[in-house]
C-alpha cells in the first residue's frame, strides 16, 4: 500500500492552491522526491505495477530517460498498461526524442482507443518532428466520430483547416461545470502551444503552454505542459 504522500503526488496537481505552489516553491518537488524514496523501496528486479508508478514520478521530476526505463519494464508486466495501451510510454518516448517510437506507440493506442484525438495529436507530432508537418497530416488518422470538445476543433488546426478562435469557441460549447471550463481551456491553450512549437513560432508556443498552466488540472498532461514551459524557454537550435 501507499503512503498518503505517494497517493497525493500520483493525482498532482489537482487544485489551483497545488499548482501556485508549483510554480512559487519547493513543495511540489519535495512530494515527489518523497514519492520516489518511497517508490525505490517497493521497486525489485522483476517487472511491477510499481515501474508504472514510478515511472509517473520520475516523469513528473523531469527524468525522461529513467521514466522511459520504468515504463518499459512495467509494460513487460502487462498492468495497469500493456505494449498497446501504454500511452505514458509515448510521451516519455516524445520528450526523449525517440519519436519514431513514439509514434508507433500511438499508433498502438489508436488499437485501444480509436476515437482518441488526443492520441492522434500526440502521433502527429511525433511524426512532425521526425519527418515535417505535411507527413504527419498525410499519416493522420481518420476519426468516424469526433468527440470530447475542444479536440475535433484542434484537429482542424493541426490539419490545416481550422482557426485558433473555433478550437476556444468549441472549448465553450456545452460546458456545464466549472472543473469542465477548467478542463477545456487547459486543452485548448496547451494544444494550440504545441501546434504553434510545430510549425516553429515558439513565442506563440510558450505564450500559450504558460496560459495552460492557469487552468490547473488532475491530469498527467498537466506534467507535460509543465516540461514544455521549462523547455520552451530555453534558446534552442533552428530545426
Amino acid at each position: 500500500m501507499y503512503s498518503l504522500v505517494t497517493l497525493t503526488v500520483l493525482a498532482l496537481p489537482c487544485a489551483a492552491s497545488m499548482a501556485q505552489a508549483i510554480v512559487d516553491d519547493d513543495s511540489y518537488q519535495e512530494e515527489l522526491d518523497s514519492a520516489l524514496a518511497e517508490l525505490n523501496g517497493l521497486v525489485g528486479e522483476e517487472p511491477s505495477r510499481y515501474h508504472h508508478y514510478r515511472a509517473e514520478v520520475y516523469f513528473r521530476l523531469g527524468r525522461f530517460e529513467d521514466s522511459l526505463k520504468d515504463y518499459h519494464k512495467a509494460v513487460e508486466h502487462g498492468w495497469p498498461h500493456d505494449d498497446d495501451s501504454c500511452w505514458e510510454r509515448g510521451l516519455a518516448q516524445y520528450y526523449v526524442g525517440e519519436f519514431k517510437n513514439g509514434a508507433e506507440q500511438f499508433a498502438r493506442y489508436h488499437r485501444v482507443g480509436a476515437l482518441d484525438i488526443e492520441n492522434g495529436i500526440w502521433r502527429f507530432l511525433c511524426i512532425a518532428e521526425e519527418h515535417g508537418i505535411e507527413k504527419a497530416r498525410e499519416t493522420m488518422f481518420e476519426y468516424t466520430r469526433k468527440l470530447r470538445n475542444p479536440f475535433p476543433a484542434l484537429l482542424e488546426v493541426f490539419m490545416g483547416r481550422g482557426e485558433p478562435e473555433a478550437v476556444f469557441e468549441e472549448a465553450k460549447r456545452g460546458v456545464t461545470s466549472d472543473v469542465e471550463r477548467t478542463t477545456n481551456q487547459f486543452y485548448a491553450h496547451y494544444y494550440l502551444g504545441k501546434y504553434y512549437e510545430i510549425v516553429d513560432q515558439d513565442k506563440k508556443a510558450l505564450e500559450q503552454v504558460q496560459l495552460a498552466l492557469k487552468y490547473p488540472i488532475q491530469h498527467f498532461m498537466y506534467a507535460c505542459a509543465m516540461a514544455d514551459e521549462k523547455r520552451l524557454q530555453k534558446p534552442s537550435p533552428k530545426k
